[in-house]
């Protein structure tokens, strides 16, 4: 798991920089380059995938801010024989049965498909918080492989991964070479990426097609889509549009999410006048304190104060958090008091696999009238 941050929304589950990348290259038959499906994603930006009549091509982008890079995989059963002649960077044999994953993001779309069993390894397993996957760690089927930034080689090779699931930050790994020559093909996975809610959610099918779920990835991800839209709708129902404040202070900047942002769409689908709404950038804002003060003092909601779970540390920290209204009122809310047993924060590992319950947070919050019984998943409200 990435360690998390207040001052980047855009990047927080994504803050230790790079794990180790490697991509297969091995050697090529015939066999038939028939199309028969290409799938059009409908909100990432980041996926696409290609089927043929007995492979298919997985090609994954943006895995890194600003990178015009685009990775193809080869995906074919152990079955067909290598096609020749195609431009691709790796080779996966599916189903995978044995993953390595290294974003807690991964593991709730594992879940998802009830195939949590398949994952083997994972760098600082105690940030989990899935209660399945912990009772897999507490019966030694998924082994600690070390840091996020320092990847165990030997403990990678002794749970003799079919792949290692990764994503990138900044730039990628040099040490790719190592993972090549080991045999091991890695995946770049970069639902966090995405800025549209669904978008994040959809990389469900990427998982599919990696194990052989295909029809069970496509089935969640319209569901999940179904439930947002409905979640979506019931909200702009209501004539009033409340405003809305987010981030908090980190050293000397206040950090909040872009107009363009994963958190400024959620706000705008639950019927919420985000003061920044009209920014263009799909990453963090670092402003003045005073700055946001000036226009947020009256603002009537505050979400996602950072790693702030309380009143009173949130007003211990900073006197200017006490002159806004959101304060006085108690009318914060914040994604860091729903914790898994081992301390791990939720929201960053099962949030992207389920935009509709984020949504229906934020609207409860909002909109209490709307479904009374709502009892939320992710954002709760501050404690005293």
């Amino acid at each position: 798991m990435k360690l998390k941050i207040n001052c980047n929304f855009d990047s927080v589950k994504r803050i230790n920089n790079l794990l180790i990348v490697g991509l297969l290259f091995i050697g090529c038959s015939p066999t038939s380059t028939k199309t028969t499906f290409i799938n059009s994603t409908q909100y990432a930006q980041g996926f696409s995938i290609e089927k043929k009549e007995n492979y298919k091509i997985l090609s994954l982008k943006n895995t890194v801010p600003s990178s015009s890079k685009v990775f193809r995989y080869l995906l074919i059963s152990k079955e067909n024989k290598i096609p020749q002649s195609l431009n691709y960077d790796g080779i996966i044999r599916t189903p995978v049965k044995r993953i390595v994953a290294t974003s807690t993001t991964h593991l709730a779309f594992l879940e998802e498909l009830n195939a949590t069993e398949s994952l083997v390894g994972f760098p600082q397993i105690n940030y989990i918080s899935s209660v399945q996957i912990r009772k897999q760690i507490d019966a030694g089927k998924v082994i600690d492989v070390g840091m996020s930034q320092q990847l165990n080689v030997e403990r990678i090779l002794e749970v003799d991964p079919d792949i290692l699931l990764s994503f990138g930050v900044d730039q990628i790994d040099n040490s790719l070479k190592r993972f090549n020559r080991m045999g091991i093909p890695t995946a770049f996975i970069g639902e966090w990426n995405e800025q549209d809610p669904l978008g994040r959610a959809e990389w469900i099918k990427v998982f599919g097609v990696l194990l052989g779920k295909e029809k069970e990835a496509f089935e969640v991800f319209k569901n999940t889509e179904k439930k947002y839209i409905e979640a979506k709708k019931s909200a702009l129902e209501i004539k009033s549009k409340p405003t809305l404040i987010a981030g908090a202070i980190y050293q000397d900047a206040w950090y909040l999410p872009g107009g363009k942002s994963y958190l400024a769409k959620l706000f705008e689908d639950a019927n919420t006048n985000y003061l920044w709404k009209d920014n263009t950038q799909t990453g963090s804002l670092a402003l003045s304190i005073e700055a946001v003060l000036q226009k947020g003092k009256n603002s009537n909601y505050w979400f996602a104060p950072g790693q702030h779970t309380s009143y009173s540390t949130l007003t211990a920290e900073h006197a200017l958090y006490s002159k806004f209204e959101a304060t006085q009122k108690r009318k914060i809310f914040t994604y860091a008091r729903s914790k898994g047993s081992t301390g791990g924060i939720i929201f960053f590992e099962s949030g992207a696999c389920h935009p509709d319950l984020v949504l229906k947070d934020i609207i409860h919050h909002i909109y209490p009238n709307l479904e009374p019984d709502y009892i939320p998943t992710y954002f709760l409200p501050l404690d005293d």
